[in-house]
């Protein structure tokens, strides 16, 4: 029996998602505006300092929070920005002149650009400020996630580790599947032995010793992650039992055999992992 991957399925699956859902692949960047409201200067007096933060708008891009809106000054020697928090700045004004600053959260949102001029005075005299409120430490959330959004991220975030371990599976189940291909007899033992002694047993050793430490967020994806790491061990178990059944130059067919079988064992566990994951997506992804 040929060894078996979930991690194609899954990638697949959200891929496929995503193309049939509202989030098109080939979308034109958004406006940072789209989903948060941006309160900025456009001038501020030498030697002074003015507030620059965001608030969240729309909650339906899931890593909104994640992203860092802290800008970039085109000269720091006019407007210096001081970090706060992802949400929030300082503008320090030290030179008369004109900056430019950029926003940038990533490709899937077009730079945010805006100008702040330095003056000797303030062309319009400013509102009396108020007394100054404590910065905020989480941003203004006004549209709280749906269960299916969270639920879309968590097997989001479990996919984007699968893919950290993935060229270790993809590795040791192609070389594994080939020997298969090849079959076993007296003149391809010493084929079948090296390919598995130097390349697919460390590879999937290491795809295994990986898939024990992802992170699962929630019941659901715990389920899929203990069929998918038990299907796991009982591959690398036969594949390894089956090597060792030809270390020497007779074949211990028997060994051999019980190690074949083992493969088959982990990919009954893993069909179980696949057919849950398929029930997730239809449920949770739209």
């Amino acid at each position: 029996m040929k060894q078996k991957s979930l991690i194609y399925s899954l990638l697949l699956a959200l891929i496929l998602s995503v193309v049939s859902g509202a989030g098109n692949i080939s979308a034109a960047a958004r406006n940072i505006t789209d989903i948060v409201k941006v309160t900025k200067p456009t001038e501020i007096k030498i030697g002074e300092w003015k507030e620059y933060q965001i608030a969240i708008t729309d909650w339906t891009d899931g890593d909104v929070t994640d992203h860092d809106f802290t800008p970039v000054s085109s000269d720091e020697n006019i407007i210096k920005v001081i970090r706060k928090t992802k949400w929030v700045s300082e503008l320090h004004a030290l030179n008369k002149g004109t900056a430019t600053l950029t926003v940038n959260i990533g490709e899937k949102f077009e730079p945010y650009v805006f100008t702040v001029q330095v003056v000797d005075d303030y062309t319009v005299i400013p509102e009396t400020t108020p007394a100054p409120t404590p910065e905020p430490t989480s941003p203004v959330v006004i549209k709280e996630p749906t269960h299916e959004e969270i639920m879309s991220k968590d097997i989001e975030e479990y996919s984007k580790q699968l893919q950290l371990i993935g060229k270790y599976e993809n590795k040791a189940i192609t070389s594994y599947n080939e020997l298969i291909d090849l079959g076993i007899k007296d003149s391809t033992r010493k084929t079948f032995f090296l390919s598995l002694n130097n390349t697919v047993v460390p590879n999937y050793t290491k795809f295994v010793s990986g898939l024990k430490y992802l992170k699962v967020n929630n019941a659901e994806i715990k389920e899929i992650h203990s069929h998918y790491l038990a299907g796991a061990k009982l591959q690398l178990e036969g594949m390894t039992i089956m090597r060792d059944s030809l270390k020497t130059t007779k074949i211990n067919h028997s060994k051999f055999k019980a190690g074949y079988n083992k493969v088959g064992e982990g990919v009954k566990q893993l069909d179980k992992a696949e057919l849950l994951l398929d029930n997730y997506i239809r449920k949770y992804i739209k």
